[in-house]
């Protein structure tokens, strides 16, 4: 909205997943923007377009629907659910990088650490952690939630100890049961 004709490109695990929280995200983005600020949103080519000619374009990373994504320039490239990404190095390196030479911009991938443990988003975090530009948030960071709901979290996820809540709410690679240190509970 304050940079006009500014490409944000986003990418999502599938389309399904896409369609399922892209909506609400953007509810929430633009629930306090005046109307004449306000994108419309070209359902067939999945493209938030603003008035000031800034443009956000979505895509899934399955069935190749990445691949749309080619081409044009951009200025802001977002990878969510990046653990959970198929073929995330060919994503950002074959597809995003290059939208991203000319405008010099950035690219984001955000994640709670993968499953798997040969996923590529483990070397994006090494590389990251190794480059000082790694930003890691864990659910004590989380200021909408009391230290209650933090607990009851813990609670539904295993308790401390186990991986979904290591993974999940401490965002730790969990590589086997013994592999990482249990973090500290405290408030």
């Amino acid at each position: 909205i304050r940079k006009p004709n500014t490409i944000v490109k986003f990418v999502a695990p599938t389309k399904t997943q896409l369609n399922s929280y892209s909506a609400d995200l953007m509810r929430t983005l633009l629930e306090d923007c005046p109307e004449e600020f306000k994108p419309t949103y070209r359902t067939k080519d999945y493209v938030f377009v603003f008035p000031n000619g800034s443009e956000i374009h979505l895509a899934g990373s399955d069935n190749k629907h990445a691949e749309k994504l080619r081409g044009s320039s951009a200025h802001l490239c977002v990878v969510d659910e990046a653990g959970t990404v198929d073929q995330l190095d060919y994503v950002v390196k074959s597809i995003l990088l290059p939208t991203v030479l000319t405008t010099r911009g950035k690219i984001i991938l955000a994640s709670t650490p993968p499953l798997e443990e040969d996923h590529d988003f483990l070397k994006f975090i090494e590389s990251a952690e190794g480059k000082g530009t790694l930003v890691k948030k864990t659910i004590w960071d989380n200021p909408r939630l009391t230290k209650q709901d933090i607990e009851d979290m813990i609670k539904e996820t295993g308790g401390m100890t186990s991986s979904a809540t290591r993974r999940e709410l401490f965002c730790e690679i969990v590589r086997d049961d013994k592999s990482t240190v249990i973090p500290e509970f405290t408030a």
